[in-house]
C-alpha cells in the first residue's frame, strides 16, 4: 500500500477543509486585511503538495498560482504600496483557484463512485454465489470481519480488493462494505 492519502480523505480534505479556507480568504480580501494573501500563499503550498504526492496534474497551476501571489510581494512602482498590490493579486486569483481544484476533485468524485461501484459488485456477487449469509443472530462486526477475509483471500475477489487497497484504506473497505451489508438487510426485509 502506498503513504498517500485515499481518495476519500483527499476529497474530504478539498471538498470541506480548503473550501472553507477558500472562504475565510475572501472575507479577509473583502476587508482588506494585509493577512490574505499569506494565508492563500500558505494554503496554495499545502495544495501543491498534496497535489503533487497524488498525481494530480493540477498541481502545476497551482504551482504558477503561488508563483504569481509571490511576484505580487514585488512592487513595480513604489507609490503603490504592496499589501494593496498583494491584496488585489489575491483577490484576481480566488476565482480561478476555486475553479481549478473544483476541476480537480471531478477525477476524484468519479474515482469514489468506481471503488463504491466495485464494493457493491463484490458484495453482490458474494451473496449471490451464496458465499455468505448474515443473519440478525450474528455480530454484525465480526460478519464484516468474515466478508473481508472472504473477498481479500478468495481468488475470484483478490485481484479487485488488492487494487481497491491501492486506493482506499481497510478500515474505508471495511466501512463500504457495511454500508453494503446494510443495504441488502434494509431491502431483504422489505
Amino acid at each position: 500500500m502506498n503513504r498517500t492519502p485515499s481518495y476519500f480523505d483527499m476529497y474530504e480534505r478539498l471538498s470541506s477543509q480548503t473550501m472553507t479556507d477558500f472562504e475565510k480568504i475572501q472575507i479577509l480580501i473583502e476587508n482588506e486585511n494585509a493577512e490574505a494573501p499569506d494565508q492563500l500563499y500558505s494554503l496554495l503550498g499545502d495544495m501543491e503538495d498534496m497535489f503533487r504526492r497524488n498525481k494530480l496534474v493540477q498541481f502545476m497551476d497551482i504551482a504558477r498560482y503561488r508563483a504569481k501571489l509571490l511576484s505580487s510581494r514585488i512592487a513595480i512602482d513604489r507609490r503603490i504600496p504592496r499589501p494593496n498590490l498583494q491584496i488585489q493579486a489575491a483577490s484576481e486569483l480566488l476565482p480561478t483557484i476555486t475553479k481549478t481544484v473544483k476541476e480537480a476533485m471531478k477525477p476524484l468524485e468519479e474515482g469514489i463512485l468506481e471503488i463504491k461501484a466495485t464494493v457493491k459488485d463484490m458484495v453482490d456477487q458474494a451473496y449471490d454465489q451464496k458465499l455468505v449469509r448474515y443473519n440478525d443472530g450474528l455480530n454484525f462486526t465480526e460478519f464484516i470481519q468474515a466478508l473481508w477475509r472472504l473477498l481479500i483471500r478468495d481468488e475470484q475477489f483478490k485481484p479487485r480488493t488488492l487494487a481497491l487497497l491501492e486506493r482506499i484504506s481497510k478500515n474505508e473497505a471495511l466501512q463500504l462494505i457495511a454500508e453494503e451489508v446494510n443495504k441488502r438487510k434494509s431491502l431483504e426485509r422489505a
